[in-house]
């Protein structure tokens, strides 16, 4: 191709291209016509709900009516707008952040987004779940000192996503995070852990999804003094009947205590078909009466295929070598949880945080110290006949 073919096809090509961009603004698609304007809702009737209400409506008749909107402010300002098709006569509008009489403008959309006139609708709004939820936490019995920290129980009935934010003083007496939980559950307990057996100001404020933020609860505790169990002095104890051999490719049980709670190949892992329940014993070289413990999942792998879902911690001092199980004491029965409630299947980006931080559980019915433990695994998350683990962390107080 000569060099005036290449100009005049380059020139060609780009008049097109400017053409093009100079019009993008009317590429986009438009609605073929313009409907009737909609006739106003005149027929409607409200239910007050926590943080909104639910608005049924009677349908305007018009043949071009395309949907219904709910038009409301926040209390940041925004103005939002909530959308059902023809196919539906109820609209619900929530995030307020108290309860209270609010005003919300119904609005029927015809096609070509041609509107009808408003119908203001009065709504009154119960207590908003955020708010809920921290009066359940505010009581004697629900926010405690426990070992390393604080305890929290709360009630969130709606299971509305709700973030409960945790303070803490610091050693220059300023407020810092301490820690964050993000849960859907309907009730649960989360603890904030690491702090010394010193007296110190925690607070607790809620936010929800439109950002609407809680008063704080400020109270003095004196965590419970506790310290981790020394992994060094962990070792086998492997009896008749236990599952400790391990899958090819994998590790035994010494993985467990190794410090490395993260991974995704160097975890405990039995093989398939050993079947459940299934245990394993370890010896945790001094006597120690137990305050919590760390289960971590295999990397990758959380709330799937061979995660243990419900399992028993077992104590013994002297644990019988034929490896029966009169010699030993049931300390507790654990079940796994997904903070986000969500199926087999579907897990949250919060989900998966929960558990790489390490899945935590208390131990409330110890009777005496041991040293000899055994974990049984009952179930797993995905009903598998094997077992994976990544790691096991204690806490608690050593015997001499």
């Amino acid at each position: 191709m000569n060099n005036f073919k290449k100009v005049l096809y380059l020139t060609f090509y780009s008049s097109i291209f400017f053409f093009l961009l100079a019009c993008s603004d009317d590429l986009e698609p438009a609605p073929s016509r313009s409907g009737k304007k909609p006739d106003p809702i005149s027929n409607y009737e409200v239910q007050g709900i926590a943080g909104g209400a639910i608005i049924s409506y009677e349908l305007p008749s018009n043949e071009d009516l395309r949907y219904v909107k709910a038009v409301y402010k926040l209390a940041d300002g925004n103005l939002k707008e909530k959308k059902t098709s023809l196919y539906s006569n109820t609209v619900t509008v929530d995030g307020f952040a108290l309860e209270g009489d609010y005003t919300i403008n119904l609005v029927a959309v015809a096609v070509g987004e041609v509107e009808s006139d408003p119908t203001p609708v009065e709504i009154t709004t119960l207590t908003p779940p955020y708010i809920k939820t921290l009066n359940s936490i505010a009581s004697e019995s629900s926010l405690k000192a426990t070992f390393g920290g604080i305890s929290l129980n709360f009630e969130n009935e709606t299971e509305a996503p709700l973030v409960i934010h945790v303070l803490a003083k610091d050693s220059l007496n300023q407020w810092t995070s301490a820690n964050d939980f993000y849960t859907k559950l309907p009730n649960g307990t989360f603890n904030v852990r690491g702090y010394p057996s010193e007296e110190r100001e925690f607070g607790v404020f809620i936010t929800d999804r439109w950002n609407n933020h809680s008063d704080t609860i400020v109270n003095t505790f004196v965590p419970v003094f506790e310290e981790m169990m020394d992994k060094s002095l962990f070792r086998q104890y492997n009896l008749p009947g236990d599952t400790y051999e391990a899958h090819r490719g994998f590790k035994s049980t010494d993985v467990l205590w190794d410090g490395n709670d993260r991974v995704g190949t160097t975890v405990f892992h039995t093989a398939p078909g050993t079947g459940v329940p299934q245990y394993f014993t370890f010896d945790m070289g001094v006597k120690a009466e137990l305050s919590r413990f760390l289960m971590y999942s295999r990397l990758g792998k959380e709330y799937q295929f061979n995660h243990p879902r419900v399992f028993e911690l077992w104590g013994s001092n002297n644990p019988n070598p034929d490896g029966s199980w009169e010699s030993w004491n049931l300390v507790g029965t654990f079940t796994s949880i997904k903070p986000s409630g969500s199926p087999l299947g579907e897990e949250t980006t919060d989900d998966i945080e929960y558990a790489r931080a390490g899945e935590e559980f208390e131990v409330e019915n110890q009777e005496e110290p041991y040293r000899y433990w055994r974990w049984k695994t009952l179930d797993t998350w995905g009903g598998n006949s094997d077992v994976a683990l990544g790691e096991l962390t204690f806490f608690g107080t050593t015997v001499d």
